[in-house]
């Protein structure tokens, strides 16, 4: 996809045209913890890429961040994805990409439909190696569980949220495999 192609449906704010053509795995990742503690993990702030790939050199495979909202400009949004999926055909070793409203957001995620774009968009971007997961905190069950459909493929739940997350992965077609 080209960059001015992922600034537009990000910009657009049209997530049923970032997901025409999309290819979902049948299986959605769900864990109840993170990762490993010797992965590079973003949390809920962006690392450069560069610290992604120092990890990557030293073979520790790492989670990022990407940014957006009213307060991150689709450009920065676009060129973040871009220079991940880049750093992820390099090296192999990025393992999720996280896309997290910023912070100080006003309206996050447009009342979800921004989020679910931004998923979209993330799916198209990133090969399958790469999971594409929402942020359960900031987003909730049922925006994560929309997300499923336009291409998330990973779900990291709190060990105290008793959602039934295989009936929110059943409800688009999907499976759920514990990781």
């Amino acid at each position: 996809m080209t960059r001015d192609a992922l600034v537009a449906l990000l910009r657009g704010r049209d997530a049923l045209a970032a997901a025409v053509g999309l290819t979902l795995a049948d299986a959605v990742g769900v864990a109840r913890t993170g990762e490993p503690d010797e992965w590079l993990v973003d949390g809920d702030s962006e690392r450069p890429v560069d610290e992604h790939r120092r990890a990557h050199a030293e073979g520790r495979p790492s989670v990022a961040t990407v940014l957006y909202g009213e307060d991150v400009d689709a450009e920065s949004t676009a060129d973040r994805m871009l220079a991940l999926a880049a750093l992820a055909g390099e090296t192999g070793l990025l393992r999720t990409v996280c896309p997290v409203p910023a912070p100080g957001v006003r309206t996050p995620g447009s009342w979800g439909v921004e989020d679910v774009t931004v998923v979209a968009a993330a799916r198209r971007v990133f090969d399958l190696s790469v999971r594409v997961r929402p942020s359960w905190r900031h987003l909730g069950a049922q925006t994560c569980g929309v997300t499923l459909a336009f291409g998330a493929d990973e779900l990291v739940v709190p060990v105290d949220d008793r959602t039934d997350v295989a009936a929110l992965a059943t409800a688009v077609g999907r499976q759920v495999v514990q990781r």
